[in-house]
Formats: C-alpha cells, sequence, structure tokens
C-alpha cells in the first residue's frame, strides 16, 4: 500500500492550501505530562488548547491578541472548530504549530493549523477554527470592527500569496 504524504492527507481532509492570501505564524510548544494518557500520547482534546495558545502568539505578533479585542469592547467567539489526526504527540515533543489567518471579506477571523514535531516534515494534526465578533453581551457584530479595518489595511502588504514560499 502507497504512503500518503502529509501534504495529500492535509489537502483530502482540509482541502489544499489556501487559494487566498494569509498571514502566518509558528509557535513553538512542548508536551507536558497533564496533557498526556497512561500511554504518554496527547489526549485528543488538548489540541484545541494547542491552537488556543498559537492564536494567542500570532495575536500578539500581529496586534489582535484578546485583550486588543477586549480594549475595543468586543469578543471574538469560536464558532467552529474542526481537527484531523494523523499521527499522536507523545510527551516531551517539541511542537511547531504553524498558523495562517486567512483574508476574508466577511468580518470573521479564519484560522488554519499544522502541527510536526520541530524538524519534522510529517503532519500529525491539522485543524481550523472560525472566529465571529460580537459585542460583549454576545450581539453579532455584521461589519468589520473599526480597529479590525485599521489592522487589515495595516496588513495590506504582508498578506503571503498561495504561490509564495511558505513564511
Amino acid at each position: 500500500m502507497k504512503s500518503t504524504t502529509h501534504k495529500s492527507k492535509r489537502a483530502t481532509l482540509l482541502g489544499p492550501l489556501p487559494e487566498c492570501p494569509y498571514l502566518e505564524s509558528s509557535t513553538a510548544l512542548r508536551v507536558r505530562f497533564s496533557e498526556v494518557d497512561a500511554l504518554q500520547v496527547v489526549w485528543h482534546g488538548h489540541y484545541a488548547n494547542y491552537f488556543e495558545e498559537a492564536r494567542r502568539a500570532f495575536g500578539r505578533q500581529y496586534g489582535v491578541d484578546y485583550p486588543v479585542f477586549l480594549e475595543n469592547r468586543v469578543a471574538v467567539p469560536v464558532v467552529q472548530l474542526s481537527v484531523d489526526y494523523f499521527a499522536p504527540a507523545r510527551l516531551n515533543d517539541l511542537l511547531e504549530i504553524k498558523t495562517r489567518l486567512l483574508k476574508s471579506e466577511a468580518a470573521k477571523l479564519i484560522f488554519e493549523y499544522e502541527i510536526r514535531r520541530e524538524g519534522e516534515t510529517s503532519l500529525l494534526v491539522c485543524g481550523r477554527t472560525v472566529q465571529v465578533f460580537t459585542t460583549l453581551v454576545g450581539e453579532l457584530i455584521l461589519a468589520w470592527p473599526q480597529f479590525m479595518e485599521e489592522r487589515l489595511a495595516a496588513w495590506e502588504s504582508l498578506w503571503q500569496k498561495p504561490s509564495d514560499p511558505p513564511g
């Protein structure tokens, strides 16, 4: 039986790499004892937390971390989460999480994630989250908040195109 590469696995489950422009960051995270089961394999539910940590690092890099949202009196709840598992991460693995924010015309944040052991090419996990903007009491905001429009304008020269080399 022919082995499937990480690129074709990702393409099968999430589709090809983004067709639209994206911003990208990379985060390192070490698997802790409290995150593994008796076989020293990361429990599947912890990957949502790994995505969160990577999203926060992305936010700090690009000026859209949760304190910025709160300062601007908006919340950004996750409304969709998908995860595809290919191979387990294990106790003490150093993971590299690549996070991409896809450019969107709609007022929402679409993130894609790829998790690998640092220095390896094999994909362990990939996933996606979608967040929307709401008021602090939960009312949906359908247009980009002003501070996000400013960031989008500032990012205009930073968006990577799908044909660009990975950053």
